[in-house]
């Protein structure tokens, strides 16, 4: 019976020894099954990876060394107008719907130096 890894988490799959599932009772002879819906109550399974690795999609890809400390990060997140918006020195609003590269302040003398 071929069986492929999407069965494990399709709502169709028999969970049988003798089928696969009542749609394609002996297994697909693709990669994947056109008949795939996901089961809502399985948990998706947490792909294991080595130290310094991490999974994008299907890929295992080594994990890039941040320049920042996590506090330092945190701070980014939480002031930076990139994710606020708002400049921190002076509370400027950024226009969000231009695509803004560099969020240097017209009212004060915020420059980003992010890059």
């Amino acid at each position: 019976m071929p069986k492929i890894p999407d069965c494990n988490r399709c709502s169709l799959y028999a969970r049988s020894n003798y089928l696969v599932c009542g749609v394609h009772p002996f297994g697909v002879d693709t990669d994947s099954c056109i008949d795939f819906r996901p089961d809502p109550n399985i948990e998706e399974e947490e792909q294991w990876s080595p130290e310094g690795y991490s999974w994008y999609g299907e890929e295992l890809i080594a994990n890039r060394p941040s320049r920042y400390t996590e506090d330092e990060q945190l701070e980014i997140l939480d002031n930076h107008p990139f994710f606020t918006g708002i400049c921190p020195k002076c509370s400027y609003r950024f226009n969000l719907n231009n695509q803004i590269v560099h969020y240097d302040c017209p009212v004060c003398d915020f420059v980003d130096d992010s890059v």
